[in-house]
């Protein structure tokens, strides 16, 4: 594995956090200007601030802790987290993008990350991007996330509107299979989203739930976890409203066989095989995903550094009450990200 590290279980800092995200310091110049407005770039301020922009307008406030690898381990100290899986912000996923221009937002993120992993591998993991808008593209682009030592992908939780479950990613799913690469699932630009221009507060607070469970719902249905039962799929925001839909599902495949043949158990025992974070705000539910629905299978995530993170995510794990804390804390990420529990022996 690209990485190991010996966990002492009297220790308090064995937390893996596997949702935080990363912002370059900087961005490339935009490689084809005058056909991609939305091309991103930095404006720095003060006292390590900056301002992500995007079409000329401002899209995000952020800070060092974004790209600065020495914060981020001064935080992660703080609060208990011994090792961070890095992921993008997820609006640099760049499908909207011509597909060679998005292979050069890829390429960026994934040398920006996988050089923060070389300097700290003892803290910190890597999930790189690929141009999912091109899916022989994006699958043929994974041997070079194998090779960069990143422990997978994440994903946008619909691809320009379409689900996840559609036939045309199956050379995406196969090729990660094959590489044995995870794939995080993170909520992006949720479909139907336009319905609440009146309400945009509505979008990242209930929609990005509701699109990444009916992500979780169309790979499901189209029975990609039959075909490729090693494959390794997380959720973030503790997968949505996947537990409702994934028992709502089972009524649907019992009364149409199946789906015509594309699966061959219920809906929820495929829900159950899917990883988790626990960024869920509420501990009787994070212990309900975590004993109940999914053992084994819910790891911590904390959204760092954006300030609907969870802060402190030693405190959130102990309120839990949970049968397998060590899972939550860390065993389940290794699992995710590895494949294997031996990465902490």
């Amino acid at each position: 594995m690209a990485w190991s590290l010996l966990f002492l279980r009297v220790s308090s800092v064995d937390i893996i956090d596997v949702h935080a995200h990363v912002v370059p310091e900087t961005f490339p110049a935009n490689p084809a200007p005058s056909a991609e407005s939305r091309w991103p770039c930095m404006c720095h301020g003060d006292n390590h601030t900056a301002q992500v922009m995007i079409s000329d307008k401002p899209f995000r406030a952020i800070d060092h802790r974004s790209w600065d690898g020495q914060k981020r381990i001064e935080d992660m100290d703080a609060a208990g987290v011994a090792r961070q899986a890095l992921s993008p912000m997820p609006e640099l996923l760049s499908y909207w993008y011509e597909p060679s221009v998005g292979l050069e937002m890829c390429k960026w993120m994934n040398h920006t990350i996988a050089n923060m992993v070389a300097d700290r591998p003892a803290r910190f993991s890597g999930l790189g991007i690929v141009p999912l808008q091109d899916p022989a593209l994006a699958a043929e682009y994974l041997t070079d996330i194998k090779n960069a030592g990143l422990n997978g992908i994440e994903i946008g939780s619909n691809i320009n509107k379409i689900v996840l479950g559609d036939e045309r990613f199956e050379e995406f799913y196969a090729e990660a299979n094959r590489l044995e690469l995870a794939i995080f699932v993170h909520a992006l630009h949720p479909i139907g989203a336009e319905r609440l221009a009146a309400t945009p507060e509505l979008v990242p607070f209930s929609a990005f739930p509701l699109d990444t469970a009916l992500s979780a719902m169309s790979l499901i249905r189209a029975g990609v976890p039959d075909r490729y039962p090693n494959l390794r799929f997380g959720f973030s925001h503790g997968g949505g409203a996947v537990v409702p839909l994934a028992h709502r599902l089972g009524k649907g495949a019992q009364v149409t066989d199946g789906f015509g043949g594309r699966i061959s158990k219920a809906p929820v025992d495929y829900a159950k095989t899917f990883f988790y974070d626990n960024l869920v705000y509420d501990p009787g539910y994070a212990a309900y995903l975590a004993n109940e629905f999914a053992p084994g299978q819910v790891f911590c995530g904390t959204d760092y550094p954006y300030a609907i993170m969870e802060s402190e995510p030693a405190d959130f794990i102990q309120a839990c009450t949970l049968n397998d804390a060590d899972s939550v804390r860390f065993s389940a990420a290794t699992k995710f990200l590895t494949g294997s529990f031996d990465a902490i022996h």
